[in-house]
C-alpha cells in the first residue's frame, strides 16, 4: 500500500464533502471514505455520527502528512457539525473549513497518540507485515497464494500435509496468520473425502462458506459459486441438507462447516456411515479453546466432540481406511487449555504442538482506574467522541448495555446498535451486516454495544476501537475482545476504563464450585431422577426436584457437577441422538436438557469420595479462577506491564512443557510490545521483530523413510550428513534434487533449476538453509559458489534433534569444491563426495 493510492479517492471525498447534493455518492475502496460519504445522506445519521466520522477523516489525513490538515465542507454539513464541534474537538477556521484537534487527554498522563488509530489506512498506520516467504508447491497448489503469511502458517500447513494418519495437530497461530488455509491443506490430502470443521457460532459457519465458495470458484472457473454449499446450520433447508448428505456418502463434497450440536446429533449416523466407507479425510476444531472453555460450562457438546471423533476413527481403521487427521486451530491457548485439548484429542496419537504466538502488533492498548463510575463514564463518553470507527464498546453483563445504549442514544448518537446475550441470532446477523460496508451495501452502524457475547464470528477486518467499560474476569478474555479491532493489519485502539465497582461484576463471572456437601446432594437428586433408555442412562440438568430449582443457575451448577465427575474419571458422558432427545420428551411441555451418562466409581454415594476427590478438584478450580482475576486487577492497578500480563496468560506450565516438548517455546509471545501503558512510560518503543520461526518438529509418516543408506556409504557421511562437491551446479543440482525426491528426500532448499514436480508434497524453500530450519524430513540442500555454509551442520546432536528422531533422516549438502563448513575445509578436514559418482550411485 502507497499513500499515493488515495490520493485520487481524496480529491473526490473533499469535492464530495464541498458540493454534496443528496444524491448517491461516489464509489469508494476505503471504509472510512464509504462510511462517511453515505453518512451524510443517511437520515438516520445525526450531528455527532457524523462530526465523529469528520474527525476521523481529519486525524488519519493529519497522522499521514504530519501536518493539521482541512475539509472544507458544504454549509449544510457545517451548520450539524457546529452543533457538536466542542465535543469532538472540531475547529472552524474560517467558515464552512474545518480541523481536528489532536486528542490528550489529562487521565492518560499525555502519552502518545490516543486517537492514532485514526492512521489506519495510511503506511504510518500499517502494522502487520506479510513475512513473504515463498510457499511451498503444495501450498500453492491448493490456495493459490505463492507466499506464505508468516513463518508459523507454513509450520502448521507443512505439519498437516505430513503427519501420520490419526494424528492430531494444535496450531496456535495469531490472529491474521491465515488459520484458514491451514485447514484447506488438511482438506486437500483427500479428493475423496470430508473434511469436517467444528465452528462455534452460525456467523463463522457463513463467514467460513464465503471464504470457501471464493476459494474454491478460483480453483475452477468453470464453477458457479452460488452453487456450492459447506455450510450446516439450524437453518439449512432440507433439500440442501439431503444434497450435502449424498455428496458426503459419494465422497465429493470437500469441506462440511457445522456446529458441536450439528455433529454430535443430526448429522452423527452419516458420520459413522461415511468414516465406515473412508469418505471423512479430517478434523478442524477451529477456536478450539472453546472446547475448554464453553465445553466444560453451558456447550458440553463441544467436549462430547471428542467421543464421536474417536468413535469416527475407530470406525475408519476397524474398515481399513486412513484415520483421520485432527486439526486443532487457535489463537489463544493457555497452559490449562493446551493439556486439556491433548487429554481429550491426543489419541490415538501422536498429538503435536505448533506454535508461532506473539503480540499482536495493530492495537494501541490504553488503560485508565477511574475514582467512581461516574468518572469513568465521563472518560468512555470522550473516549467515544473522539476515537476513530467503526466501535466497539464492550460491557459485562446485558443490562448494562441496554444503559449504556439509552445514555448513547441520549447524547446523540444514532448510527448504533445493541448485542447481548439476549440478542437473536437473526439480531446479531443484521447487525454485523449494518456494521460491515460492501460494494452491495453501505454500512448504517458506527458503534456496537456488546457484551462477551459479540465476539467470535465478529470477522470484519476494518473495526478501528474497542472500549472496555467494564474489568473482564480474565486477561484473556480482554485480549480476545481487543482483537476484534485491526484485522485488516493496520492500526486500533483498544481502551480498558475501570472503576471499583467493576472488581465485584467481574467476581461474579468467575468460577464458583460447589461445596462437597451440596455436590453429593445435587448428584443424588440428579441420579435417582435419571431416565433410561435401553441400558443408557440420562440425568436432566434442568431438573427441578429436591435441591434443585428450574433455571440458567440451576442448569450451570448441575453441568459443572457433571463436568466435574467427568473430570475425576468418576462419569463418562456420550453424545445423544436426535432420535434419543424425541423418545426422552414428555407431555409436560417443561425445558429439559439431558446428559447421557455412565457411572464409573461405585462410590459417588459415600461422603469419602466427595472430600477425598471433590474437594481439591473445587480448590483447584477455585485457586485458578482467581488467579486469572488476580492478573487483571494487577494489570488495571498499574503492577504489571499490559503486554506482560497477556503474555503470561499462555505461558505454558511444567506438565505442558513435558507434553509438547520443545515447540512449548514458541507458546508464549515476547515482551515489551511498545504500545502498552508500561511501555510507553518506561519510554520502550515497539520492536521490529519479525513473525516468530517456530521450530519445524513433528512426527512424520512411516513411508517417508529415506534410502540413502548407499549414498551415505559412499560419501563416508558420519551422523547422517553427506557432503557432496562439484564445479557445476547447473548440471548436477536438478537431476540431483530429482533423484532424492525418488529415494524419499521431501525437503530441497537452495537453487535447483527449476520446480520438481511431484504428486505429493514437497518442502521447498529457494535459499539455502542451515539446520535451525530443518523439518522432520531428509533434506538436500544446494549451496550455490561462494556460499557461506555454517558451522552448525557439523553439531550432529542439534542437527538431530531437529528433525525430531522419529525417522532416520539425512541431510545431504550440495557443496563447491574447497568450500569450507564453519571453520572445516571439505575434503582435507571433512569427507566428501563428488557430485555425479553421486548420481551414479543413486541411479540418476
Amino acid at each position: 500500500m502507497t499513500d499515493e493510492l488515495y490520493s485520487d479517492q481524496d480529491e473526490l471525498l473533499r469535492h464530495w464533502l464541498r458540493a454534496a447534493d443528496g444524491g448517491r455518492p461516489p464509489d469508494f475502496a476505503d471504509d472510512l471514505y464509504t462510511r462517511l460519504a453515505y453518512a451524510t445522506v443517511d437520515p438516520q445519521s445525526s450531528e455527532l455520527d457524523t462530526a465523529v466520522l469528520i474527525r476521523h477523516l481529519l486525524r488519519r489525513w493529519s497522522l499521514r502528512d504530519g501536518r493539521r490538515n482541512t475539509v472544507v465542507t458544504t454549509p449544510e454539513i457545517s451548520a450539524r457539525l457546529r452543533k457538536v464541534a466542542t465535543l469532538t474537538q472540531l475547529r472552524e477556521r474560517p467558515t464552512d473549513t474545518w480541523s481536528a484537534i489532536p486528542w490528550n487527554p489529562t487521565w492518560l498522563n499525555f502519552q502518545g497518540d490516543p486517537d492514532g488509530a485514526a492512521a489506519a489506512g495510511t503506511m504510518r498506520g500499517a502494522r502487520f507485515s506479510d513475512v513473504q516467504l515463498i510457499a511451498d508447491p503444495f501450498f500453492t497448489k491448493c490456495t493459490g497464494h505463492g507466499y506464505y503469511s508468516t513463518p508459523g502458517q507454513r509450520a502448521a500447513c507443512r505439519a498437516v500435509v505430513s503427519v501420520p494418519a490419526g494424528s492430531t495437530v494444535i496450531a496456535m497461530l495469531p490472529t491474521g496468520s491465515g488459520k484458514t488455509e491451514v485447514a484447506l491443506c488438511l482438506a486437500d490430502q483427500r479428493n475423496d473425502a470430508v473434511t469436517l470443521i467444528v465452528v462455534p457460532t452460525v456467523a463463522l459457519a457463513y463467514d467460513f462458506e464465503r471464504r470457501f465458495r471464493d476459494h474454491y470458484a478460483r480453483r475452477s472457473t468453470r464453477i458457479d459459486r452460488n452453487s456450492l454449499h459447506f455450510a450446516w446450520t439450524a437453518s439449512t433447508p432440507e433439500y440442501l441438507r439431503e444434497r450435502m448428505r449424498s455428496r458426503v456418502r459419494e465422497g465429493i463434497q470437500p469441506i462440511l462447516v457445522t456446529s458441536p450440536e450439528s455433529m454430535t446429533r443430526a448429522l452423527r449416523l452419516l458420520l459413522l456411515e461415511a468414516a465406515g466407507t473412508g469418505r471423512i479425510g479430517g478434523f478442524v476444531f477451529d477456536e478450539a479453546h472453546l472446547v475448554t472453555q464453553w465445553g466444560r460450562d453451558f456447550r458440553p457438546e463441544f467436549r462430547t466432540l471428542a467421543n464421536l471423533r474417536r468413535d469416527l476413527i475407530r470406525k475408519a481403521a476397524d474398515t481399513g481406511h486412513p484415520s483421520p487427521i485432527t486439526l486443532l486451530l487457535s489463537a489463544t491457548l493457555g497452559a490449562f487449555e493446551l493439556r486439556d485439548l491433548h487429554r481429550m484429542f491426543a489419541e490415538p496419537g501422536p498429538c503435536t504442538l505448533v506454535a508461532a504466538n506473539a503480540l499482536r502488533a495493530e492495537p494501541e492498548l490504553w488503560t485508565a482506574a477511574a475514582d467512581d463510575p461516574g468518572q469513568r463514564e465521563a472518560w468512555v463518553l470522550e473516549a467515544l467522541a473522539h476515537l476513530p470507527r467503526p466501535a466497539i464498546l464492550y460491557v459485562t453483563a446485558p443490562e448494562a448495555a441496554e444503559d449504556w445504549l439509552s445514555r448513547l442514544r441520549g447524547v446523540g448518537y444514532r448510527r448504533l446498535a445493541l448485542v447481548t446475550g439476549k440478542t437473536s441470532t437473526e439480531e446479531r446477523a443484521r447487525v454485523l451486516a449494518e456494521l460491515r460496508w460492501s460494494a452491495e451495501k453501505a454500512a448504517t452502524v458506527d458503534l456496537v454495544v456488546a457484551t462477551s457475547a459479540f465476539g467470535l464470528g465478529i470477522d470484519y477486518p476494518h473495526v478501528r476501537t474497542v472500549v472496555h467499560a467494564c474489568m473482564p474476569e480474565t486477561v484473556d478474555r480482554w485480549y480476545q475482545e481487543l482483537g476484534r479491532g485491526g484485522r485488516d493489519g493496520a492500526a486500533s485502539a483498544a481502551f480498558l476504563l475501570t472503576a471499583p465497582t467493576d472488581r465485584r461484576e467481574a467476581e461474579k463471572l468467575t468460577t464458583k464450585v460447589l461445596t462437597a456437601d451440596t455436590a453429593k446432594q445435587r448428584w443424588s437428586d440428579l441420579w435417582s431422577h435419571r431416565q433410561q433408555l435401553a441400558d443408557r442412562s440420562f440425568v436432566d440438568l434442568e431438573g427441578s426436584r429436591g435441591t434443585a430449582a428450574r433455571g440458567s443457575y440451576n442448569r450451570r451448577w448441575n453441568a459443572q457437577l457433571v463436568q466435574g465427575l467427568v473430570e475425576l474419571d468418576a462419569l463418562r458422558r456420550f453424545q445423544m441422538d436426535v432420535e434419543d432427545l424425541v423418545d426422552l420428551a414428555d407431555e409436560t411441555g417443561e425445558q429439559r436438557e439431558w446428559a447421557c451418562v455412565e457411572v464409573c466409581r461405585g462410590d459417588l454415594r459415600d461422603s469419602s469420595f466427595w472430600s477425598n476427590f471433590w474437594t481439591p478438584w473445587q480448590k483447584q478450580e477455585w485457586l485458578r479462577s482467581r488467579r486469572a482475576l488476580d492478573s487483571v486487577v494487577n494489570l488495571v492497578r498499574g503492577s504489571v506491564r499490559a503486554c506482560e500480563a497477556i503474555a503470561g496468560s499462555y505461558r505454558p506450565d511444567e506438565e505442558t512443557r513435558r507434553i509438547f516438548g520443545p515447540s512449548t517455546a514458541w507458546a508464549e509471545p515476547l515482551t515489551p510490545c511498545g504500545r502498552c501503558p508500561g511501555c510507553r512510560q518506561d519510554g520502550v518503543a515497539p520492536p521490529e521483530d519479525p513473525s516468530p520461526s517456530p521450530i519445524q518438529q513433528w512426527p512424520v509418516s512411516n513411508y517417508l523413510t529415506p534410502r540413502l543408506e548407499d549414498l551415505a556409504n559412499a560419501a563416508a557421511a558420519q551422523d547422517r550428513l553427506v557432503l557432496l562437491t562439484t564445479d557445476n551446479h547447473d548440471t548436477v543440482a536438478l537431476p540431483l534434487a530429482r533423484a532424492m525426491v525418488r529415494r524419499g528426500v521431501r525437503h530441497l532448499a537452495g537453487p535447483i533449476g527449476e520446480p520438481i514436480h511431484h504428486g505429493d508434497w514437497l518442502f521447498v524453500d529457494s535459499l539455502p538453509i542451515g539446520p535451525g530450519d530443518l523439518t522432520p524430513c531428509s533434506s538436500f540442500v544446494v549451496y550455490p559458489p561462494a556460499s557461506r555454509v555454517p558451522g552448525t551442520w557439523l553439531r550432529s546432536r542439534r542437527r538431530l534433534t531437529q528433525h525430531g528422531g522419529a525417522l532416520p533422516a539425512f541431510d545431504v549438502l550440495l557443496l563447491p569444491r574447497g568450500a569450507t563448513v564453519g571453520d572445516r575445509k571439505v575434503g582435507p578436514d571433512l569427507p566428501a563426495l563428488d557430485a555425479v559418482t553421486a548420481l551414479q550411485v543413486l541411479g540418476g
